[in-house]
């Protein structure tokens, strides 16, 4: 191989090495990012390994082997990580640039005060509660099973769907806008095997509901009346009033993501 050959081939490699890189950067707080990493870190070695060595030796026939299994290989990685790139592409359509080509949703301060006052006597009278807040990605799909309530937002009709004796109180409350969609909606479930196991089914529902749009859930604990913010599929126990009211805003200067 002359000197130009291995030049075009070292910068093959890192230019895929970048590619790789980058799309295990958008993977890093999904379910799959560990092994995501492993399967890629794999095939980079062993790739580059099995093309330098068909390449050295001029083995054309292993060469066409390689060409027709790449196209294979593509196929099972995205049937294998087929809800870990779902999550990537929804990463990116959050983009802030494509965010503010799309435009984005007004962040409703009387609602968000009507939400913050709900959660506040929920968790003071012990009533378990789970909120979904619909942001730019639609949450339409979760109403199928639901109730539908299409009622004005306000905190005392949230606390009543949130009785202990109220026919859809085990399920979520979704919210668009100044609007309550509906009530007793089911959920899906995380399988993220890193949550917690102390984690109950209103917080699981809570992490699986966000993991694929950026919605902002909210829940209430029966048991200790905490107040939790799931967003992105990631938990923060423990939220003040004005936190929950900082990130129902949008007020980017106070908030904390924490992992």
């Amino acid at each position: 191989m002359t000197f130009l050959g291995w030049l075009k081939l070292v910068l093959e490699v890192l230019l895929a090495a970048a590619l790789i890189h980058t799309f295990i950067r958008f993977l890093r707080d999904t379910r799959g990012s560990g092994v995501m990493r492993g399967f890629m870190l794999a095939v980079l070695l062993l790739g580059t390994l099995f093309f330098v060595v068909v390449d050295l030796l001029g083995l054309e026939h292993l060469a066409w082997v390689a060409d027709q299994g790449l196209p294979l290989l593509l196929i099972t990685l995205v049937v294998v990580f087929q809800p870990e790139i779902r999550q990537v592409l929804v990463r990116l359509g959050e983009n802030r640039l494509l965010r503010r080509v799309g435009g984005t949703a007004a962040s409703d301060t009387a609602a968000a005060t009507e939400i913050v006052q709900a959660v506040e006597r929920l968790s003071r009278r012990g009533f378990g509660g789970l909120i979904v807040v619909e942001r730019n990605i639609g949450i339409g799909g979760f109403t199928e099973g639901a109730t539908l309530v299409d009622a004005q937002l306000s905190a005392a009709l949230l606390v009543t769907l949130f009785f202990k004796d109220a026919p859809l109180h085990d399920g979520a409350v979704l919210v668009r806008g100044s609007r309550i969609v509906a009530a007793g909606a089911l959920l899906p479930l995380s399988e993220n095997p890193n949550l917690p196991p102390r984690l109950g089914t209103r917080h699981r529902a809570a992490v699986g509901a966000t993991e694929e749009n950026d919605a902002i859930a909210i829940v209430v604990s029966e048991e200790t009346r905490r107040i939790t913010v799931v967003r992105r599929g990631r938990i923060e126990e423990g939220v003040s009033a004005e936190r929950l009211l900082a990130v129902l805003r949008g007020d980017e200067s106070t908030e904390s993501e924490s992992a």
